[in-house]
């Protein structure tokens, strides 16, 4: 992990070399080792530095190639890199003085354009060309490393962090009422845009292209929708599913210091564990030291200390651990002036501490489970393929499967949601609207007039299922892959981890894996009452029994309640400016609260459902207040928020 930073005048002007400095510098704590800067002319590409691989430590960025035509400064690593090596035919070095930087520098001179299609890894990089006059930009598949830019026609600025592009004081903040209205309706949907109108997001599998007068982006990698991984029986799904998890692990177990894992006693978190700790021991991986780093939680329904334990006790390994009375609570405005962005959440932030404690131990490589739940879960939306087949019986046999599941319920009308609902036609489900005299729900607490003004109802609406694949459950799981909200969560990871000068990684979230859980039949993602199913069979002997054979998960909704508690509690709904901008509902929000306090103290769990998007706005709020009005950039209802509400983005 490092940090970038750009910039490419278009309209010819030298680069002002003080502020790539100012937009490097403001994110040293990406790139304790040191900084580096190259400057021609009008392209200036700012570097920081976090070795986190033996190659990176020779790496020397921005790096400049051969012919002196080529400059790439990069945030990431590459996963492949024997197979780009040897098809590269990158002679004369020993594979271990190759760095990832010289690597992707030759794919682009191979390749051009259709360079990262052919990158495994975590990555965003910036490559200027001197003889095509332009800069070229990729982001990961999954956008685990973060890319923001800003074009105003006559600079371009670029940023592994929103808030360097502000480091250029001719960069107006103004909020984008679209983005905001996907926000307060905990419904987050674009994958490009952020809270500030012109300030935007390269999406996750895409590229850029910018010469002056010219930007284009184009998607390189997309998930194959004729794909399919059909076997004859269970074990041959398990063992592909092995391969592909060992080769996910092992590349991301380079390191040239120790390597943690977070292990949350999870299905997900466990099986990195136990992978990474078979493949240390059988097949000789170099071992600077491994560690787990758990948070435990006393007494608390969500506490999986006897999961962690049994996991520890299989392997032998050391587990930092952290109790909720060691935690400090995070200061979310802070959190705010200094990323300039909406605050972490406090499920995130809880691991702040074992953040710390890993640093502290030398480590700078963090494993997680991320991914597992995202693409190896299945989708309910299998009832609809089981009804369209005429799988009557299988489809009551699965309902009543589901129903033992530790917190799923159905009652007759979310299955004809995503049973029958999907199967009707367009036209046919306009006509029931119609005749149920119902329109497309918003939240009640989003006040109708802002909705109607960002037209937040086209902003969610969701595609109907099934049209771009065979599958109306594949085609639910690729809508999570290109939702906002996966984009959105990666990001808020990545930046609360890089604060502490670690680089996480998602064996999970490999590209590779990623396509093999697509592609599988829906029987190998939910089977009875056996979600992870594949994952399930692959990892016998790698996971204890308590946890291999696991139904419940924990869940963190109660760090919601209570950090909404000690910033104000109901207070904080009682006078607030995003209810003098008209964006929600006073009214609606205290009463939200006060259900939500009021369940929460009862223990029901039914204050789960409001706890997020009380959140959301308690975020939105602290945000424009910092941003905007504590800084006197706008009046309440100044002139500037007008006109941005005028213009389309």
């Amino acid at each position: 992990m490092s940090g970038i930073a750009g910039i490419y005048n278009l309209d010819g002007r030298p680069v002002d070399r003080a502020l790539l400095g100012r937009m490097t510098n403001v994110i040293a704590h990406r790139g304790p080792d040191g900084s580096g800067h190259w400057i021609c002319d009008q392209v200036g590409l700012g570097h920081r530095v976090l070795h986190t691989t033996p190659e990176s430590l020779q790496e020397k960025q921005p790096l400049v190639d051969d012919s002196g035509n080529l400059c790439l400064t990069l945030d990431g690593r590459v996963d492949n890199r024997d197979e780009l090596i040897t098809t590269l035919c990158v002679n004369g070095k020993a594979k271990e003085q190759i760095t990832d930087a010289e690597l992707i520098l030759k794919a682009y001179e191979k390749w051009g354009e259709q360079c990262p299609q052919r990158l495994i890894g975590d990555f965003a990089f910036v490559i200027w060309d001197r003889v095509k006059q332009q800069l070229f930009c990729a982001r990961d598949a999954l956008g685990v490393k973060p890319f923001y830019y800003c074009n105003d026609g006559r600079r371009f600025l670029f940023a592994s962090e929103l808030h360097q592009i502000f480091e250029d004081s001719s960069i107006r903040r103004e909020p984008n009422e679209g983005m905001i209205g996907e926000y307060l309706a905990s419904a987050i949907t674009n994958q490009e845009e952020t809270l500030y109108r012109r300030i935007l997001r390269l999406p996750p599998g895409h590229y850029l292209l910018v010469r002056p007068g010219y930007l284009r982006k184009q998607r390189y990698w997309d998930i194959d929708p004729t794909y399919s991984v059909r076997y004859q029986n269970d074990e041959q799904y398990a063992a592909h599913f092995l391969q592909l998890f060992k080769e996910a692990v092992r590349c991301r177990l380079r390191s040239h210091q120790p390597v943690g894992v977070y292990l949350s006693g999870g299905l997900d978190s466990s099986s990195v564990v136990g992978i990474a700790h078979m493949l240390y021991r059988e097949e000789a991986l170099p071992n600077r030291g491994f560690e787990t780093f758990s948070m435990l939680f006393p007494g608390l329904a969500c506490d999986e200390s006897a999961y962690i334990r049994d996991v520890v006790r299989m392997w032998g390994i050391k587990c930092t651990t952290v109790s909720p009375e060691e935690l400090n609570a995070p200061c979310y405005s802070e959190l705010v002036h200094r990323y300039q962005d909406l605050p972490d959440y406090p499920n995130g932030a809880t691991l702040d501490p074992l953040r710390t404690l890993a640093r502290e131990k030398g480590v700078r490589v963090l494993l997680t489970g991320l991914g597992g739940d995202e693409w190896l879960t299945g989708s309910f939306y299998h009832y609809a393929d089981l009804l369209r087949q005429f799988r009557i019986l299988s489809l009551i046999r699965q309902i009543r499967w589901d129903s033992r599941v530790s917190g799923i319920i159905f009652p007759p009308f979310p299955v004809l949601r995503v049973g029958l609902w999907p199967l009707l036609p367009q036209s046919a489900r306009q006509a029931i609207k119609r005749a149920l005299r119902r329109r497309d729900r918003l939240p009640c607490w989003v006040d109708p007039q802002f909705a109607r003004r960002t037209q937040l109802t086209e902003r969610i609406r969701q595609e109907p299922l099934g049209r771009r694949f065979t599958s109306f459950a594949q085609g639910d799981l690729y809508k999570k892959l290109t939702n906002g909200w996966q984009t959105h969560s990666v990001e808020m990871e990545e930046r609360a981890a890089s604060w502490f000068g670690l680089e996480q990684r998602h064996p999970l979230n490999d590209r590779r894996i990623v396509e093999f859980a697509l592609a599988l039949p829906e029987e190998q993602r939910w089977r009875r009452d056996q979600p992870k199913y594949v994952l399930r069979q692959a990892l016998r002997g790698f996971l204890p029994g308590t946890v291999r054979q696991r139904r419940t998960k924990a869940d963190f909704s109660h760090l919601f309640a209570e950090a909404l508690k000690t910033q104000g509690g109901e207070r904080l709904f009682d006078s607030m400016a995003i209810m003098s901008m008209g964006w929600v509902d006073r009214a609606r929000v205290r009463s939200m609260y006060q259900q939500m306090a009021q369940l929460y103290l009862q223990g029901d769990e039914g204050y789960i459902t409001p706890v997020w998007p009380l959140w959301m706005v308690f975020g939105i709020e602290l945000w424009f207040k910092t941003v905007f009005l504590d800084r006197e950039i706008f009046p309440l209802r100044g002139l500037h928020i007008q006109e941005a509400n005028s213009q389309s983005l």
